[in-house]
């Protein structure tokens, strides 16, 4: 798995990855399903969360923790999705996912995945 590094750009926070074939490059957080797709050099079905990054998780994944209720807040402006009292139930949502991993955005579209970067 590729470094994550944060890196402070004017006054927000951006993570970055070190890729050993795209150097610096932006990353998809995936859950332990996807991942394990990717490592096997497929392309995972299931849900991009695009809400200040990638999340990618599976159709399993996105169910359980109830992700659906919190899909459309990647449609709204970022300051307007973070102000939605549903944004602190989508962060726990995300600490609950277990074994989540990251992966380059540029080695993840080569796979023929959609995702943008």
């Amino acid at each position: 798995m590729a470094a994550i590094e944060q890196r402070k750009p004017v006054g927000c926070t951006m993570g970055i990855t070190i890729c050993p074939k795209h150097g610096r490059s932006s990353f998809v957080e995936t859950c332990q399903h996807a991942g394990r797709e990717i490592e096997q050099g497929k392309v995972p079905a299931g849900h991009d969360l695009a809400l200040l990054g990638h999340l990618f998780v599976c159709d399993t994944c996105f169910d359980q923790p109830g992700f659906d209720r919190f899909a459309d807040l990647a449609e709204m402006p970022v300051e307007k999705a973070i102000d939605d009292e549903r944004w602190q139930l989508y962060e726990a949502a995300c600490d609950r996912l277990e074994g989540r991993e990251a992966f380059c955005l540029h080695c993840v579209r080569e796979l023929g995945s959609s995702l943008d970067p």
